[in-house]
């Protein structure tokens, strides 16, 4: 038997009736944005169910839509700027539908309704989870421990190249009161969206790579925004490369009440672009008054020390001068007295003299042999030669001399 055949209208006529008699109601369905564009006021959206939150694996997708009047409604309803926020790719929506399907274009949903605390409760639930991964690796604070150079005047700015919060950065640092010079180079990257995480990423990996020399510290900016723009700021990723980069990071994102995960981990968070530029410039103009600060005291300490050393060569002046003459009198003195000495010194000289040479006449006296002689010594020699030792004398004539005379001897050879 041949299975029946049906033409393809009519089974899109028998799905349709089955849509419409088993989801006659609206319903709310839970997922996450991978595709979002405007067209012509509507907005067409790509709705994907994933395996987990940390994988990529689609489990399910459908095609919805959001025509330009219910747009609208719902604008008027959140606000043009958080529904903004919300849709976006990577976002986590819940959206109120109901479901229509198409002879030529198959099944789709048409979302009535955005309910915005499904996606900011979603965004804090993310957060929190980058938190406690980045506590963990200890991450929090490693940025954050970086020293910022007293005078950070080569800036890296990660930036959307189109954006106000930019042109506000720049114009600020342009127009200091203090005329500061500044090096700065703009790394474009979006700062909304699905991109923006990937962009900034690779921007800090391009800083790393080629440019780490050339800059004091890197500064992410962009303007204000809702709850929901900040989404690509709590990615762990983007946090995880600000936390280990190895300059000091700045983040002016224009928020004044909700904080990023970027903030968290960030050298230093502050409000607006144009309050990260005020930083920057209040930081050199602190080094600047602490160099002046230097400056002054150095000249006051120069001149307490000249002053003190100008007393001290006054007072060396005064004691050499009056060491000078105190010399000078007493070389007069000695010079007076060695002169005086020098009148009488030929005198006492000859008197000394002539003393000394008494005293040697007396002891060449008492030296001579007649002095001997007479005190009753004899004097023995034998040819001419004395004789100390009666050993001494050979067989023969020996002569005595004794003070009145001499007597001749003769010594008998033995036998």
């Amino acid at each position: 038997m041949t299975p029946e055949t049906y033409q393809l209208s009519d089974l899109t006529n028998f799905l349709q009736r089955v849509m419409a008699l088993n989801l006659p109601d609206p319903v709310w369905v839970a997922a996450e944005l991978a595709q979002v564009n405007f067209s012509r006021g509507h907005c067409w959206l790509t709705l994907v169910e994933k395996d987990t939150a940390d994988d990529d694996a689609v489990r399910a997708s459908l095609e919805a839509v959001i025509w330009a009047r219910q747009l609208k409604q719902i604008r008027q309803m959140h606000g043009v700027k958080l529904t903004a926020g919300l849709l976006q790719q990577g976002m986590s929506v819940r959206l109120r539908v109901t479901t229509k399907f198409h002879e030529r274009f198959g099944l789709r949903l048409i979302v009535e309704e955005v309910d915005p605390t499904h996606t900011l409760g979603d965004l804090e639930r993310r957060r929190q989870r980058t938190l406690e991964q980045l506590s963990l690796a200890g991450l929090l604070d490693r940025n954050a421990g970086l020293t910022l150079h007293p005078i950070p005047r080569r800036v890296a700015i990660i930036s959307s190249e189109t954006a106000a919060g930019l042109a506000d950065f720049t114009r600020q640092l342009a127009d200091n009161p203090y005329g500061y010079d500044w090096t700065t180079r703009v790394f474009g990257a979006a700062m909304q969206g699905g991109k923006a995480g990937p962009e900034i990423i690779g921007r800090l990996k391009e800083i790393r790579r080629f440019w780490l020399d050339d800059f004091d510290v890197v500064v992410i900016v962009r303007g204000g925004g809702a709850r929901t723009d900040l989404a690509p700021f709590d990615g762990e990723l983007l946090c995880r490369a600000v936390a280990e980069f190895p300059l000091p990071v700045l983040v002016g994102v224009g928020h004044e009440t909700d904080a990023s995960v970027l903030d968290r981990v960030a050298h230093l968070s502050l409000k607006t672009p144009t309050a990260t530029a005020v930083y920057l410039i209040n930081r050199l103009q602190r080094a600047e008054a602490a160099v002046l600060q230097a400056g002054r005291r150095i000249h006051q300490v120069a001149g307490q020390v000249a002053g003190m050393a100008g007393a001290r060569l006054d007072h060396l002046h005064q004691g050499i001068g009056q060491a000078g003459r105190a010399t000078l009198a007493a070389e007069r003195s000695r010079l007076r007295r060695v002169a005086q000495d020098l009148d009488h010194l030929p005198a006492r000289t000859v008197a000394h003299e002539r003393l000394r040479t008494e005293q040697y006449a007396r002891l060449l006296d008492a030296l001579r042999p007649a002095t001997t002689l007479a005190r009753g010594y004899a004097m023995v020699s034998q040819e001419g030669r004395l004789v100390t030792d009666p050993a001494d004398i050979e067989p023969g004539r020996v002569t005595v001399r004794l003070k009145g005379g001499s007597v001749d001897l003769t010594k008998e050879a033995e036998r």
